[in-house]
């Protein structure tokens, strides 16, 4: 009998975990940005939410209406204060405050410090001005301390552009860049225990996807096979151990020819979801649930099939023209058809499955062809 039959979730975009949810029998409700149609179809509930002023307390009433509550991305840094102590108890994950303070990327690189665990040499702008930094490898990645899915990350190339940028931004964070294979590791924890269900490969800043810049998330591959697998997969779960993190969380990293580095933490349910569900057959939403609930009663997680998600951005300004609706599959995140779309922006993301990572990845691609054919160019945008 599940406790929690009603769930909101609340993100920039929700259909992964809304969908997750579904399958899993719980009657999902969703707040977001976007409004899938694939997302709207799952939910028994939609609630828009407008991006540029998107306040949680707007939906106190939902709260206390539902049973559980996901918080997905771009609610990091929110401000949840509204809730009370009944609210929070609600909350299929990391508490608001624990959110906060694992996703500021500046209180993270401390802690990564403490541990011991190999980060990147990371700056904030106002030391870098202050005098305060060493020296960083050119060339040095600039990001915000909140956020994810690197659109607002870009490269300082020398040393006159990183002192620039960090003058005009000084509460962003300077990293040396870390050569290597970009990955996740997909973590499950209740309160005692924590176990690595997924090593993830990431698509970065994919021209084929028209991603709008080079350090841009475009998706995922499950399983990543490295030598690296169980030394990330160690890593990923101490961190989340030391951190006393619940529920699903994910942790960056980067492969290197040493072993892995730690980039990020992400402390609440990944983009990776549907990759981790195609390829393991696990619901991330139900096992999430049931960890915050009590212990895990996951053991072993093995990889059956590799699965590919590819998020195609818009290489123009335009409309989508086609339905992608059709029964066929392959193909989520599904825009209304209409919708306009500003060049840089996600459209759709193209799904594929297969028994080695070459034929999931010729799938998906394939998919993500229906998706660019079915967006025209339409001037002016207005």
């Amino acid at each position: 009998m599940q406790q929690r039959a009603k769930i909101l979730a609340i993100g920039y975009t929700v259909r992964h975990i809304v969908c997750s949810g579904s399958r899993a029998g719980y009657e999902m409700y969703a707040a977001d940005a976007i409004g899938d149609v694939d997302m709207k179809r799952c939910a028994k509930d939609y609630i828009p939410l407008n991006w540029d002023h998107a306040d949680p307390k707007l939906l106190e009433g939902t709260i206390k209406a539902v049973d559980g509550v996901i918080i997905g991305s771009g609610f990091e840094g929110a401000n949840f204060d509204f809730l009370t102590a009944e609210d929070e108890g609600k909350i299929v994950g990391n508490k608001p405050a624990k959110t906060k303070q694992v996703a500021n990327k500046a209180w993270l690189a401390s802690k990564l410090d403490d541990f011991g665990i190999p980060q990147p040499l990371t700056y904030t702008g106002k030391a870098i001005t202050d005098g305060e930094a060493k020296q960083l490898h050119y060339p040095v990645v600039a990001k915000p301390a909140y956020g994810g899915g690197g659109i607002a990350n870009f490269f300082c190339y020398t040393e006159t552009e990183l002192i620039r940028s960090a003058k005009q931004l000084p509460e962003f964070l300077f990293q040396d860049y870390i050569k290597g294979e970009a990955a996740s590791i997909s973590v499950i924890s209740s309160k005692r225990e924590a176990i690595a269900i997924s090593v993830n490969e990431q698509l970065i800043g994919m021209d084929s996807l028209s991603a709008p810049g080079a350090l841009v998330y475009c998706g995922n591959i499950s399983p990543f096979v490295t030598a690296y697998s169980d030394t990330a997969c160690e890593i990923a779960e101490t961190l989340t151990k030391e951190l006393g993190l619940l529920g699903s969380n994910g942790v960056d990293i980067v492969i290197t020819d040493d072993g892995p580095v730690v980039i990020e933490v992400n402390p609440r349910i990944q983009g990776s979801l549907d990759t981790v569900e195609l390829s393991t057959g696990l619901n991330l939403v139900d096992e999430t649930t049931k960890a915050v609930e009590g212990d895990l009663v996951l053991d072993s997680v093995n990889a059956k099939r590799y699965a590919v998600k590819a998020i195609v951005f818009a290489a123009h300004d335009g409309a989508i023209a086609g339905n992608f609706d059709t029964g066929k599959g392959g193909i989520v995140d599904i825009p209304k058809k209409g919708r306009l779309v500003k060049q840089g922006e996600p459209i759709a993301t193209g799904i594929g499955i297969g028994d080695n990572r070459a034929s999931a990845f010729a799938e998906a691609m394939k998919n993500v062809d229906r998706i660019k054919v079915g967006v025209i160019a339409q001037y002016p945008l207005g």
